[in-house]
């Protein structure tokens, strides 16, 4: 038990109406080709908002549910702002489908964090219509945004053993890995954090499978060491120019787990 939570009663509530959640969720395939039984609804909540970047994309597996109780506890206690939440999965996982930029969030361990904040509270039309607040600019510098209640977000998030890896601009590791070690604090924390583009404006936090799901394929754990050296640098290298003659390889099609056609269709 990992004690009280925020929405415990909800949960509990939740676990006896909806057949297969709380005490019995499952995932089936990959964060990128999968699928989940027993998702739950993020539930709504005074301490955070959640945004609407398509429809239906507010499911998790409990275990995330548990992580962002416990994140939303952490800020309350460093003084943050309220948070804003983004993506997570569907009801019952798989691809978002044509127009989405995910490859993943297939499984409801998957989860957006904005770097905007629930503060002042966001009307139903900036709920639906979000806007990024982006904390590095398109070189990898940070903005006027990147400040001390985003950097304390990001390691908040990351001081977690459920988390597997958080997702982030290249340019925003640069700027924690250069502040960490001029100001002399321990770098480990950094090794979670794994650069990518199109994340400037938020954080994706990706969990470890959860026990009850043998059938969970977890990511490759990344290389040891906080990341802060050659790894990073080769991120704002310009791209080697291809050989003479080499074709791109076209991607290799995806084909889900075989539990997943009954799933997908809410059996």
């Amino acid at each position: 038990m990992r004690g009280t939570r925020f929405f415990l009663p909800w949960l509990a509530a939740a676990a006896l109406l909806i057949p297969g959640t709380a005490a019995g969720a499952e995932i089936f395939g990959t964060y990128n080709n999968g699928c989940i039984r027993g998702a739950v609804r993020i539930p709504q909540s005074p301490y955070y908002q959640i945004q609407r970047w398509g429809p239906g994309r507010d499911y998790a597996h409990p275990e995330m549910i548990s992580y962002l109780e416990d994140l939303v506890k952490k800020a309350r206690e460093h003084k943050l702002p309220p948070l804003l939440l983004g993506d997570a999965s569907k009801r019952y996982g798989g691809p978002f489908g044509k127009g989405s930029s995910h490859g993943s969030h297939n499984i409801g361990l998957d989860a957006d964090i904005s770097f905007d904040f629930s503060s002042p509270k966001k009307s139903d039309a900036e709920l639906s219509h979000p806007k990024d607040v982006y904390i590095v600019d398109t070189k990898g510098n940070p903005t006027a945004n990147f400040d001390s209640n985003r950097a304390a977000l990001i390691y908040l998030a990351a001081d977690d053993p459920r988390v597997q890896r958080i997702f982030v601009a290249p340019g925003i590791k640069r700027a924690l890995c250069r502040m960490y070690k001029r100001d002399g604090y321990s770098t480990s924390w950094l090794h979670k954090l794994r650069p990518w583009y199109g994340h400037r404006g938020h954080m994706h936090v990706r969990l470890y499978c959860p026990d009850d799901s043998p059938e969970c394929k977890v990511q490759a754990e990344a290389p040891e060491g906080d990341g802060c050296g050659a790894e990073l640098d080769s991120w704002f290298q310009p791209p080697k120019p291809p050989k003479p003659g080499e074709k791109p390889k076209p991607p290799k099609p995806k084909v889900l787990p075989e539990q997943c056609r009954a799933v997908l269709q809410g059996k």
